[in-house]
């Protein structure tokens, strides 16, 4: 939720403050609006819809207990053991000076809503708000562990339990979990409230923490695409028991029911809002009417809810503990840019299908054919070209995949900045021994080969790899010996001469020598060129060479280097000017220390190869498009990073 912004970023913990860093890569851009749908049905045994009306709340929630619990049914050890795990992570200060994952950057402005005629500041439109001090049993902290880098990695949301048949289902805006980045120890506080409990009184953690499940995280598809669609901000989660072996709702009592509201009637007469804001120890609490926004979200005006409420929910017929969930902050720019006017996306179907598919425990959506980040984690070695016979006509780059049990697959390029379905190459676990592997076109007719170094130092060109050949064409260039066993990276491209082929050869090698071949084809390696003598101090940390179009002079190719400390540089005309010709697109310590695979092709077709497509921790693929020698491209998100 984007508000007015702070010097430094709050924490939970009133008087904390952390610095926030300036985020790994700028946010996609909110997707074009599109009409709101009208009400749905909802599930049996599930969310209330308006032709069941509001559901009444019941019980208060379950009082904590001062000595053991019984555990619920079906808890394992296994779960009670996760459960311990990520209570010893977040400890009472790592929660206290989490920061909001919303929070503006320091030096970054805000954006005014406009002010409209007849309205002065803040009018009676603008219900106040106040410090619930018992905190709220349903509503609570939504932590999260940031794996980009962030020198804040200790992040939080709110969020609000929700009825189902697992006991076990959480709500919280979609934003929280953007997916261009990776998150681990992700946990709901429930109750939470901050500082010293007095005597007798439960503490900070009232009902425990709940670690959410690995990869149960179901958000909406059109969220996780490149534009995220602000009409499906909300993200429904699985957590498992806390560490006396409680589910959510044994713990805390029966959680809010989630309600469906028409697009023609957000505008609700009573609703309460509820959310942690950045600074405090105890949620904010605020009851006022709402109103519709643009026909497809809901407005609240309620003073204080700055960055850390986002996900907090808008509840009706609320008890104090409970009541009926028709919206959490979020949607229109991410839930309102003042901290006096917050907006949900509009409760329809779109999260009635997330609730089922989270109570059936159905496979959460994937943004596109390349499925998700827990496959990409087993991607070990990445190459570019084109193969495909549709790719081969159209001048448009693939992705070629050695993933860790040996299996070989095509993603054919698109034209489009994206990649389509796999093609299975190979599956065998002979493939696991290939040590460095490169593409270029060293036998001459369009279709790109295949050159793998393997562990025993053998030398293989893989000729014309398509969907139909596939790696059927082997020519062995070297046999196994002791020399191409330290061949560390192997980078083919068009370095030297006029030539359209990319027959030159580029080799690191274990003691940092940099060796160029010219014009290898299926009769060997031919003439070899030195490029850095062996034992220097800097080769050795190079991490990824990649070969490409990146300068705006033509001829030959351009070397793409990334560091081991993150680092980027790209050398101008290798064949001819060799490594005098340096760029740094990117300085030391940059966030691209953290990936782990990168290469270059053409994707948005055209004969220049200037895509970057690279690979971050949690199974993140993301390509940046048209770099050139001085700026990597924008960020386009292929695969989210995983949640865990």
């Amino acid at each position: 939720m984007n508000r007015i912004p702070w010097v430094r970023a709050a924490a939970v913990g009133a008087g904390a403050s952390i610095a926030l860093a300036v985020p790994m890569l700028a946010a996609p851009a909110l997707a074009a609006h599109r009409p709101a749908p009208d009400a749905r049905t909802a599930p049996a045994h599930g969310p209330a819809t308006p032709a069941e009306g509001p559901a009444t709340p019941s019980h208060d929630p379950v009082k904590p207990s001062p000595g053991p619990v019984k555990p619920s049914r079906g808890v394992t050890p296994e779960d009670i053991r996760r459960a311990q795990e990520m209570e010893r992570y977040w400890t009472p200060e790592r929660i206290r000076t989490a920061v909001p994952v919303d929070a503006v950057p320091a030096g970054e402005e805000s954006q005014d809503l406009p002010v409209f005629p007849g309205v002065a500041g803040r009018s009676a439109l603008f219900a106040p708000s106040r410090p619930v001090a018992a905190g709220v049993a349903t509503v609570g902290v939504f932590l999260i562990r940031s794996e980009d880098g962030s020198a804040t990695p200790n992040q939080f949301c709110t969020a609000s339990a929700v009825t189902s048949p697992t006991k076990s289902l959480v709500l919280t805006a979609a934003h929280c979990l953007k997916g261009d980045k990776p998150y681990r120890n992700v946990a709901f506080v429930p109750g939470y409230r901050g500082g010293a409990a007095p005597a007798g009184r439960p503490g900070e953690q009232p009902y425990g923490l709940f670690p959410m499940q690995p990869g149960k995280a179901w958000l909406d598809e059109r969220y996780l695409s490149s534009s995220p669609s602000d009409d499906v901000d909300f993200a429904v989660l699985r957590v498992g028991p806390n560490s006396q072996g409680q589910l959510l709702e044994d713990a805390v009592g029966r959680g809010n029911t989630l309600t469906a509201v028409p697009a023609g009637k957000l505008a609700r007469r009573a609703v309460t809002l509820t959310g942690y804001p950045g600074g405090k120890q105890t949620p904010l609490q605020c009851t006022n009417g709402t109103k519709a926004f643009q026909g497809r979200f809901m407005e609240i005006s309620c003073d204080g809810f700055r960055t850390g409420v986002s996900g907090g929910p808008f509840l009706e017929d609320f008890d104090g503990s409970r009541g009926n969930l028709v919206g959490a902050i979020g949607g229109y720019k991410t839930g309102g840019l003042r901290d006096d006017i917050s907006y949900s996306s509009q409760f329809d179907d779109d999260v009635f299908r997330l609730y089922r598919q989270a109570v059936a425990d159905a496979a959460p959506d994937t943004v596109n054919p390349l499925g998700d980040a827990t496959t990409w984690e087993h991607a070990t070695q990445v190459v570019t070209g084109r193969f495909h016979s549709r790719s081969v006509r159209d001048n448009t780059g693939d992705l070629i995949v050695r993933w860790s049990d040996g299996e070989v697959s095509l993603y054919p390029g698109n034209r489009a900045y994206g990649l389509g379905k796999d093609i299975r190459l190979a599956k065998d676990v002979a493939w696991k021994q290939a040590k460095a592997v490169t593409a270029g076109e060293f036998t001459g007719n369009s279709t790109d080969d295949l050159l793998v170094r393997w562990a025993n130092g053998k030398l293989t060109l893989y000729k014309d790899v398509n969907e139909t050949n596939k790696l059927t064409k082997k020519i062995q260039l070297k046999v196994p010996n002791g020399t191409w066993k330290h061949a560390k990276g192997l980078t083919a491209g068009r370095f030297v001469g006029a030539g359209t082929r990319r027959d030159d050869l580029v080799v690191r090698w274990s003691d940092a020598e940099v060796t160029l071949y010219t014009d290898v084809d299926a009769r060997g390696l031919h003439a070899e060129k030195q490029l850095a003598k062996p034992k220097n101090t800097t080769w050795s940390h190079a991490r990824d060479t990649v070969a490409g179009d990146f300068a705006a002079a033509t001829g030959g190719q351009d070397l793409f280097v990334r560091w081991s400390d993150g680092e980027v540089t790209v050398y101008e005309k290798l064949g001819a000017k060799g490594l005098n010709a340096e760029h740094q697109l990117l300085p030391a310590k940059s966030v691209w220390r953290h990936t782990s695979l990168v290469t270059a092709g053409a994707f948005g077709g055209g004969p220049r190869q200037d895509d970057l497509l690279a690979l971050w921790p949690g199974g993140k693929l993301a390509m940046y498009d048209d770099t050139t020698a001085t700026t990597v491209g924008r960020e386009r998100l292929l695969v989210p990073a995983r949640i865990s």
